[in-house]
């Protein structure tokens, strides 16, 4: 699965080049990229000149994302740019492995091995080698998935947001009545 805007700096042609090389490979697999944009019709005419519409589809804008993610095996972010992308934490909450490249907090949100994969932007060869591993390796992906959902459990969940904002303000000065 994708989720996000489809712009060029989302470069989801990234993600139809992995298709195309995934496909010689002989992998039995779907890509479903979730987003509206400007870049919809080039997109969709790029993964019917190469061939892949059967393996790759964009399918719009959903506002039922955990939805899509629950339908996913694994999430893949080929981002160009990113601040910290929301989409990788819904996809570790979801238990789902990330595929991201190492733009914005990406490499703070995934743990490299244990969570996902972290693959150097502009490493294509790197990209299709971790999805071609998440493809084939069903456990390693699930395994990959629980450590995701436990990490979000763990780091970002309401628990340590309420209990880190009390600690914030006390430490400000404010006194519990």
């Amino acid at each position: 699965l994708g989720v996000g805007s489809l712009l060029e700096v989302k470069r989801w042609d990234r993600l139809t080049s992995a298709a195309i090389a995934l496909k010689q490979k002989g992998l039995d697999f779907a890509i479903r990229v979730v987003g509206g944009g400007p870049l919809h019709t080039s997109l969709e005419r790029q993964v019917g000149e190469n061939k892949v519409a059967d393996w790759v589809a964009f399918i719009g804008h959903s506002d039922d994302i955990p939805g899509k993610m629950v339908e996913a095996t694994f999430l893949v972010h080929v981002s160009d740019n990113e601040g910290s992308p929301n989409v990788i934490m819904e996809a570790m909450a979801c238990g789902r492995a990330v595929v991201a490249t190492d733009v914005g907090d990406v490499s703070n949100l995934v743990e490299d091995g244990t969570t996902g994969f972290v693959v150097p932007s502009g490493d294509d060869a790197m990209l299709i080698e971790r999805m071609a591993t998440l493809i084939t390796d069903r456990n390693l992906c699930c395994r990959m998935g629980k450590a995701g959902r436990a990490k979000v459990e763990r780091e970002f969940g309401l628990d340590r947001l309420v209990r880190e904002t009390f600690a914030a303000y006390r430490a400000a000065g404010w006194k519990d009545s």
